[in-house]
């Protein structure tokens, strides 16, 4: 089967990171229309040939799903907003719909293969041109490539049409009848979409070659040391024509212009023939001193992206005209890993070096699957801001090639799910194992993959031995070979009963808990959702909390009889329009995440909230708080028995108060940027529960001549003597290292009810490399003396910006220098906003920093990185402290 096809190249290459691409030439654009299938008014045949009235149909949207198509034609109400989607008629969608579009063959080429392709579809699609059936596609990652060229009328319009069947509706959750979309059956954060996401979900298109093919080039890199890497390079070519036809292989890698010119060969007419080239052959392939890819934080370029290398693979007839061409980007790095060096749990290394896996779960991008190509962009990006370095890809809800290209340019790691929860079951072995290798041979190329895995919290099929899961490792074994690691289950050993690392099961630590902890809890026993483990970290597929929006988001979704804050009797609903979105305590709505203690911890710690408003904000703390103990528990355990964490959930797909980062319309909640400041590759962190102050350092280097500094504040914003501590220490190359404790020195003044530590970690050449803040109780948890503070609203000032090119090339930098001018009081927990002439929110925007605080005269430098498409004119910053 071929690969993305060249309408999926200019994309790519408009992002400039086009990553599999197929460089035949595109012949037209399709304009696809959509129905449901009625044979009382069409035949099959009337569908498949000129002459239909459509008048009646809608404009489809390809790639997309039916439902999606009738969101966009305005036939359905804002599915996001208040409960509109469970009032949808299912029994519209669950049904199969047909898919058409017309076009005219003239001025395509003569003498050429005309070949139809299709990418994906979900759940099975019947095929027709011109009246004639020319093929059936089963499961979403199947792709099809069908030679059109003597079917085609070449004086009068052409017609495709695609009979979409939904998957078995029957199933309820999780739709069980893999693969598929699992989620699209409803899960316990997003609803079911009608017609369970059904439809032509990828990229079809036109497009013409010679009489040869080249199939899915396989680029493999053996990295001997970080100084010479050597290539091996497989082509498949596949003869179209009934004749035999010779010709050659060229390659060509860049960077370095590396170019390979294969022995004529000849290929018997319809026939296939694999071909191989390696540094034994071409010592061109020998690759002294390659350009590595790295996960975020570990290496890469300046600004932050990746090293890619592309390699276009053509076959020229004769050794002049090319029959077709290929383009496929490749990266250079070593995927390794044990359970011995930690005495039990797995440890992932690239290039050698140990990496400190952070980062979160990625169910769907979104639950309509409107989410494409360069939406992917800002969603990859915020992850990499959050210095985050790998996305698990849970049971492989992405399957557009987009992810995986922002991925690698971005650094960022995936591990990557086939479609099973727990144990299955699936509808066919022959079709599962069939989209399984479409999966591998699509993406292997990908250097952000790095772990296959077989199923969500169970082993495929129940049975680490049985023809499910060695299907799938046979898939990997035969298609990718050993250059990625394969894990039968998300959350265990096979074989263990228990999710412990210091069980039968070691590799992981289970999955869970959903719900948020105090900090403590976390750097003490951050025990999984099974409860069967004690201090227990490893390597955690997941961890979660809820984590409740900005008000501004809140009011895009939920009706305004809600703009209340939250009660535990209000959340205690499965029918309730909190139930809807998924702040609940139904365990099928979102009742993983504890909503009831997350309500309670807010009120407690802040105290009672008054208002939607106020609940919003003291929620912003509290999410801080949170997400910056579960990665700095993680940071604390580093390579004594913890190796990583991935969050539950770090993307939002449906609008709620669970599970997320940025939330559904890309506002960055406060767990963004707890995220972001634990997760720094160097940084400097407290621990709550022993007072000790570490240095983690997730570089592949020591750091020498470091300068560490603690302060506390009272919250009048003033340092409080005594408490200062300085230490100038070296540290090793990925590490954790104690650097002293706070608070434990005798006769220190008194603090005020609630006080600020601020940690500052200092280079060798005195530039600051990490800065941290924290808020401290007198007792424990409890800071609602904060309501007490000053305003310091006409106090805060914030500079007019100044502007520049982003390192993209395409956004605007705009730099603000805000400062606390009050000689009275902290401006604490400031959030930063970039508002529009009318007062709305400007989104997607990039902050280098939010909810921070300012001591009395403090400054910040904030940066804002934004497309100046959205900027328009007259946009201001809005910056407001808690205490405001």
């Amino acid at each position: 089967m071929k690969p993305i096809v060249k309408i999926a190249v200019i994309a790519c290459l408009s992002l400039l990171i086009g990553s599999t691409a197929d460089a035949q030439t595109t012949l037209i654009h399709l304009n696809w229309k959509l129905a449901p299938q009625d044979d009382h008014l069409y035949s099959e045949r009337q569908v498949s040939i000129a002459g239909l009235n459509t008048d009646n149909w809608i404009k489809a949207i390809v790639p997309g799903t039916v439902f999606y198509s009738y969101v966009a034609a305005g036939k359905e109400n804002n599915p996001d907003y208040a409960d509109n989607i469970y009032k949808v008629d299912k029994s519209k969608y669950n049904l199969p719909y047909w898919y058409r579009a017309e076009f005219s063959a003239q001025g395509f080429p003569v003498g050429k293969k005309i070949w139809l392709n299709f990418n994906g579809v979900n759940k099975r699609a019947e095929v027709y041109l011109n009246g004639n059936h020319i093929g059936t596609i089963k499961g979403l990652m199947q792709r099809a490539q069908y030679d059109i060229t003597d079917l085609l009328n070449k004086n009068k319009p052409n017609v495709i049409s695609v009979l979409v069947i939904t998957p078995n509706t029957g199933h309820g959750l999780a739709n069980r009848e893999s693969p598929t979309y699992l989620s699209s059956g409803s899960w316990d954060w997003m609803p079911s979409v009608p017609g369970l996401n059904s439809g032509i979900t990828d990229i079809v298109s036109i497009t013409s070659t010679g009489p040869v093919t080249v199939e899915d080039p396989w680029i493999r890199a053996e990295l001997l040391n970080k100084k010479l890497a050597n290539l091996t390079i497989n082509v498949k070519l596949n003869n179209a024509s009934a004749k035999p036809v010779s010709g050659r292989i060229k390659l060509v890698i860049n960077p370095g212009n590396i170019t390979v010119s294969g022995p004529v060969i000849t290929l018997s007419g319809n026939n296939s023939q694999s071909f191989t080239f390696d540094d034994a052959q071409f010592p061109q392939l020998s690759i002294k001193n390659p350009k590595l890819w790295w996960p975020n934080g570990y290496g890469g370029k300046s600004d932050g992206t990746q090293y890619l290398y592309s390699c276009s693979v053509h076959f020229d007839v004769n050794g002049t005209a090319t029959s077709d061409a290929v383009i496929k980007n490749f990266g250079i790095r070593k995927i390794t890993s044990d359970t011995t060096s930690l005495n039990g749990p797995l440890r992932v290394y690239v290039n050698d070096v140990p990496i400190l896996i952070k980062g979160g779960n990625w169910g769907m991008s979104d639950y309509m699957l409107k989410v494409r190509g360069k939406d992917y962009d800002t969603r990859i990006r915020f992850h990499k801001e959050m210095n985050f370095n790998m996305i698990r890809n849970w049971t492989g809800e992405v399957t557009d090639e987009a992810f995986y290209d922002y991925c690698d340019k971005y650094g960022i790691m995936v591990w990557d799910d086939f479609w099973l929860n727990n144990f299955g079951p699936i509808d066919s072995l022959n079709i599962f194992k069939s989209n399984a290798i479409e999966k591998v041979k699509r993406l292997r190329d990908h250097p952000s993959v790095v772990i296959w895995c077989g199923a969500n919290e169970g082993v495929p099929g129940g049975n680490p031995n049985g023809p499910l899961n060695n299907a799938i490792k046979d898939v990997v074994k035969d298609n990718d070979g050993e250059d990625r690691l394969y894990l039968p289950r998300s959350n265990a050993g096979v074989n263990n009963p228990n999710f412990s690392i210091h069980g039968g099961s070691r590799t992981l630590s289970g999955s869970g808990i959903w719900g948020n902890l105090d900090p403590k809890t976390y750097f003490t026993d951050p025990h999984n959702g099974y409860l069967f483990s004690k201090d227990s970290y490893g390597l955690r597929s997941e961890l979660g909390t809820a984590t409740f929006v900005n008000i501004e988001s809140f009011k895009k979704f939920m009706p305004k009889e809600y703009w209340v804050a939250p009660t535990p009797k209000a959340v205690d609903s499965k029918t309730n329009m909190w139930a809807k979105h998924y702040f609940s305590t139904d365990g099928g709505l979102g009742g993983g995440s504890n909503p009831v203690r997350y309500i309670n911890d807010l009120n407690s710690r802040y105290g009672t909230a008054t208002s939607l408003a106020d609940f919003c904000k003291k929620a912003q703390l509290l999410n801080v708080e949170t997400m910056k103990a579960m990665y700095e528990s993680w940071n604390d355990h580093m390579w004594k028995d913890a190796s990583g964490m991935l969050i539950w959930m770090s993307q939002s797909a449906y609008p709620t108060m669970i599970w997320q980062t940025y939330d559904y319309y890309y506002d960055l909640t406060g767990a963004y940027f707890g995220a972001k400041t634990a997760c720094e590759p160097i940084h400097i962190q407290w621990n709550p529960a022993t007072n000790a102050v570490k240095i983690i350092n997730n570089k592949p280097y020591e750091l020498k001549g470091l300068h560490v500094e603690a302060s506390v504040y009272n919250m009048d914003g003033k340092i409080v003597s005594g408490y200062s501590q300085k230490q100038t220490i070296d540290v090793s190359a990925t590490s954790a290292t104690e650097v002293f404790t706070v608070f434990n020195a005798a006769n220190l003044p008194a603090l005020s009810a609630v006080h600020f530590l601020k940690l500052k970690l200092f280079a060798a050449d005195g530039h600051l490399l990490s800065e941290n803040f924290y808020w401290i109780g007198n007792t424990y948890l409890d800071y609602t003396s904060l309501s007490k503070m000053p305003s310091v609203s006409k106090d805060l000032y914030v500079s007019t910006p100044r502007v520049k090119a982003a390192t993209n090339g395409t956004n605007l930098l705009l730099t603000y220098i805000i400062t606390n001018k009050s000689k009275s009081t902290a401006a604490f927990g400031i959030r930063a906003q970039l508002l529009n002439k009318l007062g709305a929110q400007i989104l997607p925007a990039i902050f280098s920093d939010g909810y921070f605080s300012l001591m009395q005269g403090e400054s910040k430098t904030l940066q804002i990185e934004i497309d100046p498409k959205l900027l328009g004119a007259n946009y201001r910053l809005d910056a407001k402290a808690y205490n405001n």
